[in-house]
């Protein structure tokens, strides 16, 4: 059984009379959170596919890397152990050693990639990682004026990137303070009018909600087929209120007639402005789900933060992914065959200083060059 179509709340325009500014805005609210609900529901719908696709064939291709690279990293460490090296290229051998290392140590604590990290480096992985976390935490406080926090875990940069998101979200959304002595006083009037208003957009809800509850009780009802309807349909206005949707109380006024697209066209412009403080809160908690299972599948598929990704490109974005893990594999085994030539390594360990060496220059400030 499919759920009826909602009915259309949109104020109609009246010959010779234009919409009011709100009037024009509770259009726009009402367009922008449909296109976000169909947009949401296509994400849910698509996720559960790629999921199955996920644990089919990309993590097999993931787990196979890793265990690649992990073999490479041992490879290298036989190699100097066996091969008569330059002090350079020893040196080389070891920060790459390191570097892997780093890159390969996740979640699960791999004991004996520590112990050669502690072998090459001379120091303790976990130590390292945590003074690493604690400087990167420091940088970002510095740069953005803001305290992350004690109680901060830094076993990983993952949890000072979280930590530094939800700090600057929650700082966009107060209020820019202003200076001096009547600043502080226009704040707290702008504050209290900031209160008041939603206060007021809160009683909208619960006057409409009460106004459904009153008609649709079903405890009143005599008839069993029509005491199950209003069950159902109160068991729809109660999920709304829960979640302060003031659009679907509205669209069940219309369902059983309460009111008709006449009331919402007349209402008072404070009533609308009410309604669409209201309206303007559901669109942002929309907006933040399909934010959050995108940057979900971002993060599950190894995806650029800033990628471009949407419903109807998840299946090319996998397939990408897909193709350059395979092209990683391909690689991995590649050179690990063709450095079994000692020849060959001696000569990607020059290879590699030199990509070092370029890799620093390009981190030099700019401006340092022409001192």
């Amino acid at each position: 059984m499919t759920s009826p179509k909602p009915l259309s709340l949109s104020i109609a325009g009246q010959s010779g009379k234009p919409l009011s500014g709100a009037q024009k805005k509770f259009n726009s609210l009402i367009g922008r959170i449909e296109k976000q609900r169909k947009l949401l529901a296509s994400w849910q719908a698509a996720l559960p596919l790629y999921q199955e696709r996920w644990s089919g064939e990309f993590k097999p291709l993931l787990d196979e890397c890793h265990v690649l690279n992990r073999e490479f990293v041992f490879f290298l460490d036989q190699s100097g152990e066996r091969l008569k090296l330059t002090k350079t290229d020893r040196r080389t051998l070891g920060e790459l050693v390191c570097g892997l290392v780093s890159s390969l140590i996740g979640e699960d604590e791999d004991e004996a990639l520590k112990a050669l990290y502690t072998k090459y480096s001379g120091g303790d992985f976990d130590r390292d990682a945590r003074a690493e976390n604690e400087l990167l935490k420091n940088v970002m406080e510095q740069a953005f004026g803001i305290d992350l926090g004690n109680d901060l875990d830094l076993d990983s940069s993952e949890n000072v990137a979280q930590r530094l998101f939800e700090k600057l979200q929650a700082q966009a959304e107060q209020p820019t303070p202003r200076k001096g002595r009547a600043g502080t006083e226009r704040k707290s009037a702008q504050q209290l009018r900031r209160e008041e208003a939603e206060a007021q957009a809160g009683r909208s809800v619960r006057e409409v909600y009460r106004k459904l509850a009153s008609a649709l009780h079903p405890d009143r009802e005599t008839n069993a087929a029509e005491r199950e309807r209003k069950t159902g349909l109160m068991q729809r206005a109660n999920q709304a209120y829960d979640k302060g949707n003031l659009l679907d109380l509205l669209q069940l006024q219309l369902e059983v007639e309460q009111i008709d697209r006449d009331h919402i066209a007349n209402l008072a412009e404070d009533r609308l402005r009410h309604y669409n403080r209201v309206l303007d809160e559901q669109l942002r908690e929309l907006q933040d789900e399909v934010r959050a299972l995108e940057q979900a599948f971002k993060a599950q598929f190894d995806l650029d933060p800033l990628d471009k990704v949407s419903p109807t490109n998840l299946g090319r974005k996998l397939q990408d992914q897909l193709c350059l893990l395979r092209e990683d594999v391909a690689f991995i085994k590649a050179e690990r065959e063709l450095l079994e030539d000692p020849r060959e390594l001696k000569r990607w360990l020059k290879e590699e200083r030199k990509q070092q060496r370029e890799d620093a220059f390009g981190e030099i400030p700019f401006d340092i060059l022409f001192r």
